[in-house]
């Protein structure tokens, strides 16, 4: 297969080792979906500046009610395994803001990828061919982005001028985000800390069905799922990107790496990049 240029549009770039990878840092937010009468809330979307911030917008489910979705309470992917606690935060804090908001329908979690100044990375790939492009570091507007994307690339393929490229430029250097970045980065290095410490657990016979752990054996680590018949599933516990050992997330039942956000179903199989080749056996 042989195209004119490529388009990386993979969340968080596989087509990069390293390079973008330590520009922006990945984050799982949590979101709920409560229901609340049609018309109590007015149509918008709104946001916090709290730190966690949060987020509300309205989806509409029949002609009496609305789904009030509020998210937020986002955590570094891999360092965190407290999901129930951060869904319970907020639905606190929406029944303290949205008095007529009833049963929660929904609730769920996703991965976004934060840039070091909250714009995405649009245009060529860095240390690349010069007809490879990427899109990433959405910093969870990932539909507006994603639609300034469609714009801006196809002007940068077809060679036309758009005032919105230096702006998205993915090779840029914001001095503003010197802090941030370094910050960011002090956090992935540390992780790599987790190749001299114990496991989560002594030993495979300690996973209990349905649920995972890390296992120390001699000088690595072990990735090891007990399934809900009892069929344990073992595999290395180091993510095939940068060599970070995985944590469990047992919320949605994956392996998450700590450092660049890679993320691993029960079978090791790869489920969101920069990994491409999923955990060894």
């Amino acid at each position: 297969m042989t195209a004119d240029a490529v388009v990386v549009a993979t969340n968080s770039p596989i087509s990069n080792l390293a390079t973008m990878h330590f520009k922006q840092a990945p984050y799982i937010t949590f979101v709920i979906g409560a229901k609340v009468p049609r018309g109590s809330v007015p149509k918008a979307l709104y946001w916090d500046t709290l730190d966690p911030y949060h987020y509300v917008r309205l989806q509409n489910i029949d002609e009496q009610y609305d789904v009030l979705i509020v998210g937020g309470e986002d955590h570094k992917t891999g360092q965190a395994d407290d999901a129930d606690a951060r869904y319970a935060r907020l639905q606190t804090w929406t029944r303290e803001r949205f008095p007529m908001a009833q049963e929660v329908l929904f609730r769920w979690s996703g991965q976004v990828m934060n840039s070091d100044n909250g714009i995405a990375y649009i245009g060529k790939n860095p240390f690349d061919e010069e007809n490879v492009y990427i899109v990433t570091g959405d910093t969870g507007i990932g539909m507006t982005h994603g639609a300034i994307a469609g714009i801006l690339l196809t002007d940068l393929i077809l060679g036309r001028n758009n005032s919105w490229a230096e702006l998205y430029e993915p090779s840029r250097v914001r001095i503003g985000g010197v802090g941030d970045f370094i910050s960011e980065n002090l956090n992935v290095a540390a992780q790599y800390l987790e190749w001299v410490t114990p496991g989560d657990v002594d030993s495979v016979e300690e996973v209990a069905c349905g649920t995972g752990a890390v296992v120390r054996r001699g000088l690595t680590k072990v990735a090891a799922y007990r399934d809900e018949n009892g069929t344990l599933h073992e595999h290395s516990a180091i993510c095939t990107h940068l060599n970070c050992i995985v944590a469990w997330n047992s919320s949605e039942k994956t392996w998450d790496c700590p450092c660049h956000g890679s993320r691993f179903d029960t079978q090791g199989k790869v489920i969101n990049g920069p990994a491409i080749n999923g955990l060894l056996m």
